[in-house]
């Protein structure tokens, strides 16, 4: 677009009257042409009056009244603005002043639920359409074919468009304008174009999210089979904005188009947008160019630069993958036709070709010529792709203007972004007014303060409530300030907010495989880290500002991303060899080429090693004795720079206007870019290895690092951090990621334990005096604000049970030189004295409890340098009613000032490597089972000696060669002896330093794991290539059978053993093929558990040419239990995946027996693949130990093969003798030995081989496996052999007796008795040879731990050679890794449940825990063949404390979620069973197709009525409870006693009328609401009341009680004022899907009912009575049905939480009367 359109210039020239409209709020009325809804507000028709619809119709709503009430109730204004037309919507945002005042506030509540955009979309893709059939000949070539399905299409399109939207009058570019005005006014920039007064506002509003979550709102709406959702800009996934009956629109609107063409549509009118978007930003398209100052300009580019950061995070690189590197650079039907057919998957994203053509080679043409050619000669792929492009540039010269301008727009988009940065950070006024006040919202404000609305968890709703729990009216003054960036976000430099968000797009661009090998040249080419280098803010003093520091961590990440070692052209990592090869090949031309031109001048560069040039000082020291000319010179020469660089861009002027003064700094750039080019830099990986395992202070503090783990649902910080998105470039990148924020979010734990223990601890200083007479310990606080000379020693006045102080100055004991290679020490030893006099027992006895490898952190804290300030204030408006009316402080744990405030002057990690008590004992020696002395005559002395313990510990080596040389701490070595404070941690929180070990040793040796992961899956682990290559049904993995020994294809038998139940389960299982059942097609049979068979299934052809599954059957072991379980379809599809070689995912919703499947699988793999290892890996102990009983319980897998590693063992319930423990099993097969060697005993005793006087002195066996294994070669298979031979010789029949030839009578007991009437059969005796075979085969498995004589060996042994389901957790696999390596451990099969709750690299890590194959070898040789994840992406994630290390870098985005998103095929269980279908519809509408099982209406339990209650669930409304809904007694610690009241008081009732306690759990969403009702259920069903003792099955909270279930479930959502972090769909599928029969929801309910995101759930709440009714006279268990009307009179409605607690009252006393 030109200019401003024929409607944009009539509305400036006429401009919108307001009409006059009734004052707004609850309970006004509305203005004219207004009406009331049905909730009785009044909404006036405000600005719409005059226009010439409105005053034809009164049938539309206003947003809002005057100016005094404007806002009024959302509710209204939504659906208000449905029935306007847009052209009069257009109208009132582009006329003279309508962009501010009630207009702009009608038009904010309009916004709400992004109906605007609902409404726009469909314009976009009907001129999509329309320039679609009239310019692109290829669609009409096509559309021509179709005839008249085509005609059909565009019809219904018309007629649609005519009959929904009152769009008629409305314009392509006035939609497209609109849009921008929505987008623009959301990110928080003013009014909109025309409505004067764009002035700067807050970056930091999601602008660039709403942008996104309307384009991928609507792209989901196209696909009418999905469930309305989208993924918003962090990754989450949230509902989606179109689902307001939008749904038709968009079928009808692109009816009769393929595949291909829906996707050209969708980019086409996404590249409207943003183009129109684009264009506004260079004020082309703007109605009054004067509203678009320079401050508004780049607010609103910053948030189009925050837009694309969130677009190409959120990508799925199977369409931009093709599109970047395909010929033209953009996409078309072939490049996204695959991916929006792929199996389970969406269609191809609408931002697919516009983000292609924003990365795409067509950016090279702002690349200088010299440079570009220089690339261009490298890659014969580049020349065609830049032919191509350059191609595709002249045949859309015959385009409309509009398509040119929209991808000039969008290709020279990065060339625009490079250029503005360097506009802003060489324009010395901004840097020199403005550096030292950096936005808050940008992350470069020291401190880094937390907004208010971040401190209601993570995500936090806009909308307070009143006492009245309705909507509370923000004031008019606070919601502009607010939106326009006062207080402190006016603060905000624009600038910042646009080169931070920048560097933070590029940084991105640079690690996306696809769009790296166009930006990278392009950014050398332009030289960019260097100019950043040599700018103002890299520089002092603005370096020092807040906005300093973020700026040099942001270019050291984009400089580290830019050198990463990456091979562009290939794809493929290098090494660091590798690395250093090509910086020598470029110095050996650089020696060239001074060899040739500058002999004289440049000698000491020709004549030294490639090694010595490319060392920085050395070339450095060089270049300075070169003249200016010639620096000058060469960097020409080499195509380094260009005349537009050193002319315009470095002197701003022409060559003649240098000037002396500018001379240094040409000199410097020069030189600058020939060391940038030429010298070796570390890599991330090299330095990883010298950092720190424990974080020190001045990471534990830095708020860019580790930023506040609370932050805004609308605020997106830029910070210095990685990211894990959906793809890496190579597994040293990923591995790097992931250890930085591991890390981070590590170092976030402990500084939050650590300020809980310093301030338990209240650090004061003691005086000392001169006179030695006085005596007394004079001891004080500091004194608040003032300091003195006389305080000198640091004493601690408080007490913390995870801390204690250190009695005596830390000694080091040793410190080992370096390992050969290394530039750290190899070890440090010190030992640190504490006291625990002071301590109680139970105290003491935690302290003592302190094992090796237990990690402590020593403090050191100086009280003199205790400032005494309180915490700052939260630099944000405060919210009425909260903290009592006063301002909020930033919690301590987020305080970054917090080591000011308390002295804190050093912290340091370490690792316990033993405890001695005050007598030298050592009491972490395992050998050495101590015990507390006991009382009486049986007291003993092994308990610990003294109140001393003396620890000796392992120091961070790293850490103490950084302080050894200052570069750690100021004091040096010396800081260790002011360390006086040691704080502990508990256990599971603990393993950071473990698993940062494991991801660094495979940093080290990244070789290793490429080599350890097969190549079938190490792209799709990476994000690259094929999302469906690893499936078991792909091209690939035939192959990968096909070649590879041992393993199945996917066309052979396998054994499914019991996985059916009968042969007509076997049919049904797979619908749509021909099944031969034993050779027969049409037979089918149910039969009882004598006659179960078990099957061996062969599948074969495809679903294009038709399946047959042929199914041989054989006869179940008598006496197992087996498989009880009639698995669905879709069951036995995830079963055969997981059976095949390859990568399956299986995603679970709750109930669907996803721990079913995974039994099976395992005992199939076991049957199936006997030399095979399997390890199974879950998130917790509890999963593990449930998958491991269900195994155990099924009893056709021996349990000698069954291992158990970790501490959680002590929680597993079987009924063996022996633990599954490492030692308990050596312990079990110690004992299996021996009565094994017992029957080999008795049987060479019936034989008359050994007599009983050869037995030990204690009747053992004379026998060992050895000598057992003589004994069965030569007397046992020779007797065997002889019985066979007699049995040919003499020609018997099958059906002859052979109890007379049988050799071992005596021994099975058959001699005695009638002897000569005995009877055995051919069958019977080989049945018995079968037995005695599996005694010497199993005893020939138990010698080698004969030769083995130590626990050690025995146990590793056992590890590495016998077992074959070993079991752990993620956590675990990590802290084992590389003892299992240095074994030799190797494992076929992996299975993962609750792959959904582990992060990212805690699934890759037990994927790494076998030795890869040799170099040289192919990694095809790895035995890892099956990958099995099994988990729910739509339950919770895994757990990270901090929220800016979720939202802004992904961390809890865990590789099963990873993978859905990356789009690899999935298998969907669609069947479940575990709640009443009512129930489950309340959150089944989140996934694809998920009904019920039979079960759910047919067993007894589902069938009958809830026992007292009318209904099986409600949400029962909760008032204020005496005056007071929920409350914050401590930050983030929410409790809501009115709520609380009313769940025990219906758990009582509950019990009262005969529900066992134990079918009832109790959910909240907050720790404090379960402390609270653990204290109310304390006094209710204490001791001396009449339920005593009465304890529900679980109290607990939502995110704990994941993966659990119970009959009834009673939940509490605490929140009054806002939603709170529920607004996470997540958390509500888990909330409401824990509950089998019942389910009781206590809330407000119309906070939850306004949320958008709740409200299909809320929805079907809605349905029934928000008062809890009951129904009197019934007692547990009800004979009522649940299809049973209950008579009215029979039904009691629960007015409060008074009215049950009387219900409760009266019942207990009847209890105690009748007692």
């Amino acid at each position: 677009m030109a200019g401003p359109t024929r409607r944009q210039k009539q509305h400036q020239t006429s401009g919108g009257r307001g009409g006059r409209g009734g004052r707004g709020g609850r309970g006004g009325r509305g203005g004219r042409g207004g009406k009331r809804d049905r909730s009785g507000d009044g909404t006036g028709a405000d600005d719409y009056g005059q226009t010439k619809r409105s005053r034809q119709s009164s049938h539309h709503d206003g947003g809002g009244g005057g100016d005094d009430g404007a806002r009024g109730d959302g509710g209204g204004s939504r659906v208000s603005v449905l029935d306007v037309p847009l052209s009069e919507l257009y109208e009132l945002c582009t006329a003279d002043g309508g962009g501010g005042g009630r207009a702009r506030r009608t038009l904010d509540a309009a916004e709400e639920g992004g109906v605007l955009e609902l409404r726009l979309w469909p314009i976009f893709l009907r001129a999509a359409v329309a320039d679609a059939e009239s310019s692109d000949a290829k669609t009409k070539e096509k559309q021509k074919k179709k005839g008249k399905k085509a005609k059909k299409g565009k019809a219904k399109t018309t007629k649609k468009k005519k009959k929904n939207d009152n769009d008629d009058d409305i314009s392509m570019a006035d939609a497209a304008h609109l849009t921008c005005l929505l987008v623009n006014r959301r990110s928080g920039s003013g009014s909109a174009s025309g409505g004067g007064g764009g002035g700067g506002g807050s970056s930091a509003t999601p602008g660039g999210s709403a942008a996104l979550s309307f384009v991928t709102a609507t792209s989901s709406s196209v696909d009418a089979v999905q469930p309305t959702t989208s993924r918003d800009t962090d990754g989450d996934e949230d509902d989606n904005v179109g689902g307001v009956g939008g749904d038709d629109v968009y079928r009808d609107i692109l009816d009769g188009l393929d595949a291909s063409q829906i996707a050209s549509v969708q980019s086409r009118a996404f590249g409207l947008v943003v183009v129109n978007l684009l264009n506004r930003i260079n004020g082309d398209a703007t109605a009054d160019a004067a509203s678009w100052a320079a401050g508004a300009r780049l607010n609103d580019e910053a948030e189009i630069v925050h837009f694309f950061v969130s677009a190409f995070a959120s990508l799925d690189l199977r369409s931009t993958s093709t599109a970047i590197s395909g010929s033209s650079g953009s996409t078309g039907p072939d490049a996204t036709s695959a991916s929006i057919v792929a199996k389970n998957r969406r269609p191809a994203p609408i931002l697919a070709e516009a983000l292609s053509k924003v990365t795409s080679i067509g950016m090279w043409q702002s690349m200088p010529a010299r440079y570009r050619d220089l690339q261009l000669k490298k890659s014969a792929m580049l020349r065609r792709r830049w032919g191509a492009w350059k191609k595709s540039t002249e045949e859309m010269d015959d385009d409309s203007d509009d398509d040119k301008a929209g991808d000039d727009s969008l290709v020279s988009y990065l060339p625009h972004l490079v250029d503005t940065i360097f506009a802003i950070v060489e324009d010395q006024a901004i840097w020199r007014d403005g550096a030292g006040d950096g936005g808050v919202a940008d992350g470069t404000d020291e401190p880094m303060q937390i907004e208010d609305g971040a401190a209601d968890d993570d995500d936090e709703s806009e909308d307070d409530t009143d006492d009245e729990g309705e909507p509370a009216q923000p004031d008019p003054q606070q919601a502009r300030s607010r939106r326009s960036g006062d207080d402190h976000s006016r603060r905000i430099r624009p600038q910042f907010a646009l080169l931070n968000r920048g560097l933070e797009l590029l940084a991105d661009l640079l690690l996306l495989p696809p769009a790296r090998r166009h930006v990278r040249p392009y950014l050398l080419s332009k030289n960019f880290a260097v100019r950043l280098s040599l700018s103002a803010p890299y520089l002092p003093p603005t370096s020092l500002t807040p906005a300093g520091r973020l700026f040099r961590q942001l270019h050291a990440m984009l400089a580290e991303a830019i050198n990463f070692g990456y091979d562009d052209a290939t794809g493929t990592s290098l090494t660091d060899e590798e690395v250093a090869s090509r910086l020598h090949e470029r110095a050996h031309i650089l020696q060239k080429l001074c060899h040739r031109h500058y002999a004289d001048s440049a000698s000491d560069i020709i004549y030294s090693g490639v090694a010595r040039v490319c060392d920085s000082a050395f070339l450095k020291k060089n270049l300075d004795l070169l003249e200016l000319s010639t620096l000058e010179d060469l960097c020409r020469r080499l195509r380094l720079v260009d005349d537009k660089d050193v002319v315009t861009l470095i002197d701003d002027g022409g060559a003649s206007s240098r000037s002396s003064d500018e001379r240094p700094r040409l000199r410097s750039y020069l030189t600058s870019v020939l060391l940038h080019h030429h010298t070796y830099t570390p890599t991330g990986s090299s330095i990883l290895t010298s950092l720190p395992l424990y974080p020190d202070e001045t990471l534990l503090w830095n708020p860019h690092l580790v930023p506040p783990g609370h932050i805004g649902r609308h605020s997106t910080p830029v910070l210095a951090l990685p990211k894990l998105n959906v793809s890496f470039l190579t597994n040293a990148d990923y591995l790097l990621r992931s250890f930085k924020l591991l890390r981070l979010e590590s170092a976030y734990g402990i500084r939050s334990d650590l300020v809980d223990v310093i301030k338990r601890m209240r650090p004061a200083m003691k005086r000392s005096y001169d006179d030695a007479g006085y005596a007394g310990d004079a001891v004080m606080e500091v004194d608040r604000g003032s300091s003195s000379s006389a305080w000198d020693k640091t004493t601690f006045q408080g007490w913390a049970r995870m801390g204690i102080e250190i009695a005596e100055p830390v000694r080091l004991r040793k410190v080992s030189q370096p390992h050969l290679g290394k530039r750290i020490p190899a070890e440090v030893i010190a030992e640190v004295t504490i006291d625990l006099k002071h301590c109680g027992e139970h105290i003491k006895k935690e302290w003592d409890e302190l094992g090796e490898f237990d990690n402590l952190f020593l403090v050191s804290i100086d009280a003199s340098r205790m400032s005494g300030e309180p915490a700052p204030i939260m630099e944000t408006h405060e919210r009425p009613g909260r903290w009592n009316g006063q301002a909020r402080r930033v919690p301590d744990e987020e305080d970054v000032t917090f080591p000011r405030r308390f002295g804190v002057t050093a912290v340091r990690g370490c690792m316990v490597l033993e405890v001695r008590d005050q007598k030298g004992t050592v009491l972490t020696d395992p050998a050495r089972a101590w015990q507390s002395p006991e009382d009486g005559e049986h007291k003993t002395d092994k308990g610990p000696k003294g109140t001393k313990r003396i620890l000796r510990v392992s120091l961070d080596a790293a850490q103490y060669a950084l302080d050894a040389t200052g570069k750690g701490s100021p004091a040096g070595t010396g800081v260790y002896e002011t360390l006086n404070l040691v704080v502990r941690r508990h256990g599971r929180e603990n393993n950071f330093k473990a698993v940062l070990e494991t991801i660094r040793s495979m940093l080290e040796g990244t070789g290793s794991v490429h080599r350890s992961i097969p190549q079938w899956l190490q792209p799709t682990l990476l994000g690259v290539g094929d999302p469906a290559s690893a499936s078991y049904e792909s091209r690939n993995m035939r192959e990968f059978a096909r070649k590879t020994a041992g393993v199945t294809s996917l066309d052979a038998a396998l054994d499914y053993g019991d996985t059916f139940l009968d042969e007509v389960h076997l049919r049904g299982s797979f619908p749509g093929c021909n099944v031969i059942v034993d050779g027969a097609e049409d037979e089918k049979k149910e039969c009882d558990a004598v006659d179960r068979r078990r099957y061996q299934i062969k599948v074969t052809g495809d679903s294009t040419s038709g399946r047959t599954v042929e199914a041989t059957s054989y006869p179940h072991p008598e006496g197992l239990p087996g498989n009880p379980v009639r698995f669905t379809p879709r069951q036995v599809e995830a079963i055969r995946s997981g059976l095949s070689p390859g990568l399956t995912l299986i995603v679970g919703p709750p109930g669907t027996g996803k721990t079913d499947v995974a039994v099976q699988i395992i005992a199939n793999l076991y049957r199936s693949f006997p030399t095979q290892r399997t390890v199974l890996i879950t998130h917790s102990n509890a999963a593990l130990n449930d998958l491991f009983e269900k195994v155990m319980a099924r009893g056709d897998v021996d349990e000698r093969y069954l291992l158990r590693l970790g501490s959680g063992e002590r929680d597993l319930k079987t009924v063996s003798k022996h633990d599954f423990t490492k030692q308990g099993r050596v312990a079990h097969i110690l004992s299996r030995r021996g009565a094994l060697l017992e029957k080999v005993q008795q049987l060479s005793e019936s034989l008359g081989v050994s007599g009983r006087s050869e037995r030990g002195a204690d009747g053992s066996p004379s026998y060992t496996c050895e000598t057992a294994e003589y004994f069965n070669l030569h007397h046992i298979k020779k007797r065997i052999q002889m019985f066979e031979r007699k049995l040919q010789a003499s020609e018997v029949s099958i059906s002859s007796n052979f109890y007379q030839d049988f050799p071992f009578k005596t021994y099975f007991g058959m001699e005695g008795g009638d002897g000569g009437n005995a009877v055995l059969s051919l069958e019977g005796a080989r049945a018995n040879f079968a037995l005695l075979d599996e005694i010497f085969l199993e005893l020939a498995e138990y010698r080698p731990l004969e030769l083995l004589r130590s626990q050690r060996q025995r146990t590793d042994y056992l590890l590495t050679k016998q077992a074959r389901i070993v079991a752990m957790t993620c956590t675990h696999a990590a802290i084992v890794r590389s003892h299992l390596i240095e074994l030799g451990f190797q494992y076929d099969n992996v299975i993962m449940e609750e792959a959904g709750q582990m992060l990212d690299v805690e699934t890759v890590i037990p994927l790494l825990l076998q030795k890869g194959e040799s170099d040289g070898a192919s990694s095809s040789a790895t035995r890892l063949k099956r990958v099995c994840l099994i988990g729910d992406h739509h339950q919770l994630p895994p757990v990270v404390k901090n929220m800016s290390f979720s939202k802004f870098s992904h961390l809890d985005q865990s590789l099963f979620t990873r993978l859905i998103r990356h789009g690899v095929p999935s298998i969907d269980l669609n069947r479940q069973g575990r709640a009443r279908a009512d129930i489950a519809m309340l959150y089944s509408w989140r996934y694809r197709d998920l009904g019920d099982l039979d079960d759910v209406l047919s067993r007894p339990e589902f069938q009958k009525a809830n026992t007292g209650f009318a209904h099986t669930y409600q949400l029962i409304n909760v008032d204020d409870f005496e005056g007071r809904g929920e409350s914050t007694p401590t930050a983030y610690f929410y409790q809501n006693m009115g709520e609380a009241e009313y769940v025990v008081a219906l758990f009582q009732f509950m019990v009262l009328i005969g529900i066992p306690a134990e079918k009832i759990s109790i959910l909240t969403t907050y720790n404090g609401q379960k402390a609270l009702l653990d204290d109310i259920l304390n006094q209710r069903c204490g001791p001396g009341t009449p339920l005593a003792g009465v304890r529900p099955g679980a109290v607990s909270t939502v995110d704990h009680y994941q993966g659990q279930q119970n009959d009834y479930v009673l939940l509490s959502l605490v929140r009054t004022n806002a939603v709170g972090h529920l607004r996470d769909v997540r958390r509500l599928v888990v909330a409401v899907s824990r509950a089998r029969l019942g389910l009781y929801v206590f809330c407000r309910k119309q906070v939850f009912d306004g949320c958008h995101e709740l409200r299909y759930t809320m929805s079907q709440f809605g349905q029934r009575p928000d008062k809890l009714e009951l129904v009197t006279g019934e007692h547990y268990p009800t004979a009522r049905k649940l299809k049973d009307d209950v008579p009215k009179d029979k039904i009691f409605t629960v007015d409060d939480v008074a009215s049950l607690g009387q219900i409760v009252h009266t019942m207990q006393q009847d209890l105690c009367s009748s007692s």
